[in-house]
Order: C-alpha cells, then sequence, then structure tokens
C-alpha cells in the first residue's frame, strides 16, 4: 500500500487521532491524583470515573447511528466540541456537581467522535486497505499511551490545570484541520445519509445479527480480562510479599507491554488476515487468559514478565482486528451503527475492575485464586467467539448458495 492512496481525510482522522490521544494522556494517568488535591476521597473519584463509562455505554446505541443518518462529518465535529467543551471545563471546575456533569460529556463526546471517525475510515478507504489503516491507526494510538505520560512528567503537566487547557486547544486545532479537510476534499456520504436509520437501529442490529450480538458479548468478557492490566495486577503488585518495589516492577511490566505490542503487531496483522477477524479474536481471548492464569503461578519477577509478554500478544490478536471485524460485519449505510455498537464493550471495562478488586479483596495475596478465576471468566468469552465463528460461516454459505 502506498502512502498516496491514503485519503486525505483518513490522514486527518489518524494524525488527528494521534495528537488527541497524546493530549489526553497528558491529562487521564493524573486526573485522579489531581481530583484527590481538590479534596475528594477515593470513592467519589471513583463515582466521577464510572459516569464516564457508563454515558459512553448509554450514548453508544445512539452515536453511531447518528452519524449513518447525519454524516460523518456533523458528528465528528460535535465530539470534537464536546470535548473541547469538556476539558476546558475540567480546568474550571471546583464543585463535585461539575465534574459529574463534566464527565457524563465526556462519555457522550467519544460515543459521537470514536465511531463517527471510524466509519468514515472505511468510506475514504478502500476494502482490501482497511486492515492496514486501521492497524497503523492502533499503532500510533499505542505510541501517544505511551509517550504521553512521559511528555507530562518531563513538561511538568501532571495534574495541573494547565494540562487540561492544553488537551482542549488540540480537540480545538483538529476541529480546524478536520473542517478544512471535509471542505477541500468533499466526498459522497453512503447510502445511510439516504436512507436516515432509525435511532433504535443498534437494538435491532443486535437483535438480528447473531455474529455481531455473540462478537459483543465475547469482547465485554475479553475487557474484563483486560481491565485487570490496569487496576487488579498494580494492587496486586503493590501487595504481594516477595515482590520488591512494586512501583518500579509495574513499570518495567509496562514498557514490557509497550515494547511487546510494537514487535508483534505487524506480525499478528498478517495472521489475522490469513485465519480471518473473528478467528483472531478467539486465539486473542485464548492467549490473553492463558497469561492472566501465568500471573497466578507467578512467584518470581521473571515469569511475570513472561504473562505479560503473553497477555500483550493476545491483546494484539484482538484489538488489531476488532475494526477490521466490524467494518467486515457492517454493511455499507450502518457502518456507523456497527463502531457505535462495539462501545457496548466497555461495560468490561466498567464491571472488570470491581470484579477484580473483589476478589483481590476475598483472597489477598493468594495469587492463584485471583487471576485463575479472572483468567477463567475471560476465557468464557472464547465460546462466543467460537459461535459467532459457526454463526459467520453459516451466513457465508447462505449468501453463496444463493448466488448460485
Amino acid at each position: 500500500m502506498k502512502l498516496r492512496q491514503i485519503h486525505p481525510l483518513t490522514w486527518g482522522v489518524l494524525f488527528g487521532t494521534f495528537f488527541a490521544r497524546l493530549a489526553t494522556f497528558f491529562v487521564m494517568p493524573f486526573f485522579a491524583i489531581y481530583l484527590a488535591t481538590l479534596g475528594f476521597s477515593a470513592s467519589v473519584i471513583g463515582t466521577i470515573f464510572a459516569v464516564t463509562a457508563l454515558s459512553g455505554l448509554f450514548m453508544s446505541f445512539f452515536g453511531g447511528t447518528l452519524s449513518d443518518r447525519y454524516g460523518r462529518k456533523q458528528l465528528m465535529l460535535i465530539g470534537i466540541v464536546l470535548n473541547a467543551v469538556t476539558f476546558a471545563g475540567l480546568a474550571l471546575a471546583t464543585e463535585l456537581f461539575w465534574f459529574y456533569m463534566l464527565s457524563m460529556l465526556m462519555g457522550m463526546s467519544r460515543s459521537f467522535l470514536e465511531p463517527a471517525s471510524r466509519a468514515l475510515i472505511s468510506d475514504t478507504t478502500q476494502a482490501d486497505q482497511r486492515v492496514i489503516v486501521y492497524n497503523v491507526r492502533y499503532f500510533m494510538i499505542n505510541i501517544a499511551a505511551a509517550i504521553g505520560p512521559l511528555l507530562a512528567v518531563v513538561l511538568s503537566l501532571t495534574g495541573v490545570k494547565t494540562a487540561f487547557f492544553v488537551v482542549t486547544a488540540v480537540y480545538v486545532l483538529y476541529g480546524i484541520i478536520i473542517s478544512t479537510l471535509f471542505y477541500k476534499y468533499p466526498f459522497e456520504e453512503g447510502d445511510g445519509v439516504k436512507a436516515r436509520p432509525r435511532l433504535t437501529e443498534t437494538f435491532r442490529v443486535l437483535r438480528d445479527d447473531r455474529t455481531f450480538r455473540a462478537v459483543i458479548i465475547g469482547m465485554i468478557f475479553a475487557i474484563i480480562g483486560y481491565s485487570q492490566f490496569n487496576s487488579t495486577l498494580p494492587q496486586f503488585i503493590a501487595l504481594r510479599d516477595g515482590l520488591e518495589d512494586g512501583s518500579r516492577l509495574f513499570a518495567y511490566l509496562l514498557t514490557t507491554n509497550a515494547i511487546t505490542v510494537l514487535i508483534v503487531q505487524y506480525p499478528i496483522m498478517r495472521f489475522g488476515i490469513r485465519v480471518s477477524p473473528i478467528k483472531s479474536l478467539f486465539f486473542g481471548i485464548s492467549t490473553l487468559s492463558f497469561g492472566l492464569l501465568l500471573i497466578g503461578f507467578a512467584t518470581v519477577e521473571w515469569v511475570l514478565f513472561v504473562a505479560m509478554a503473553i497477555f500483550t500478544v493476545g491483546e494484539v490478536l484482538m484489538f488489531t482486528m476488532t475494526d477490521v471485524l466490524t467494518d467486515e460485519l457492517a454493511p455499507e449505510h450502518l457502518r456507523g451503527t456497527y463502531f457505535g455498537a462495539m462501545g457496548l464493550t466497555s461495560l468490561g471495562q466498567t464491571i472488570g475492575p470491581i470484579i477484580g478488586g473483589v476478589l483481590l479483596d476475598t483472597f489477598g495475596q493468594s495469587s492463584l485464586p485471583v487471576f485463575g478465576s479472572l483468567a477463567l471468566l475471560t476465557g468464557c468469552g472464547a465460546f462466543f467467539f467460537a459461535a459467532a465463528v459457526r454463526e459467520r460461516k453459516a451466513v457465508l454459505a447462505l449468501v453463496e448458495e444463493n448466488a448460485g
């Protein structure tokens, strides 16, 4: 694939996503610390984060469908503006009420911007090139996540109001650039805008598309497992006797995760293309579960590093193919709806840390009951991916039969 074959609007989305995520990672890793400096308790801070997740979960039913109904440009710009307003508001807010309102707005804005931008990539990219473009997007997000917090530390922007205004400025610039690109490179909207799907279209899709429904449920289990990386694992390392200097060890594990992503992403992308995206998700959740189980057996540090590498391979197997699979399953006029419905998988992000916390409270430093249980729970998603494989084969066989 040659770079000049990538549509300018796609370039705008890729670089806009990169810099927006980079700026966001200035703030979000330190947001809880910032809230604590304002005097809020840990439980209250937890509810602020929960509001964002629940708001995004609710709007997943509508955000993508709105982009099918009214067009990518409108929903992207609304999402960008709402993000800019949100982060500017967070810099100015001092009362708990406003943090709740702004957290809700943050969840809504993501549900507008993310499905519309990913659907725009599909709209402006040839089918045989989308897997590469989606993997470039995933790669850029990982780079942003790796260097964003470090850059904030270097610039002394951790947990200060200035950081929120930096994020606001980046979103404003993103909005200006994407508006200019839409003006300079107009493109014909797909059939979705002409057909104007109903706002309840997501419910119909989940009811009728059994393959996609199975994938959604499987991804919820997968994200329950993946969420332990940033919630249960660091707490376990901090509490576990025999593991020296928990903060240092977890930092090294983060580095292992980032390096592994960079090493394995391209070969895994090729593997996913060869075996099909759904099978890639099946192998991914199985590998992720095995990584969690191995953490349960870790009594020395090197086992944790091996477990982290395996865990990361599972992560990449799933997340490099999720957008590709969604694009493959979605009819052209419902791309936004399908990408929006994928936001329902954030349910796993909402309940995963709670389950991990309960297991830690119950079993304490007994690692195998904690991570063995999490591995078993995560592995349940493999049954739904296997069901999705069967459903997809049946659908394709029916299409071939009708064509014949």
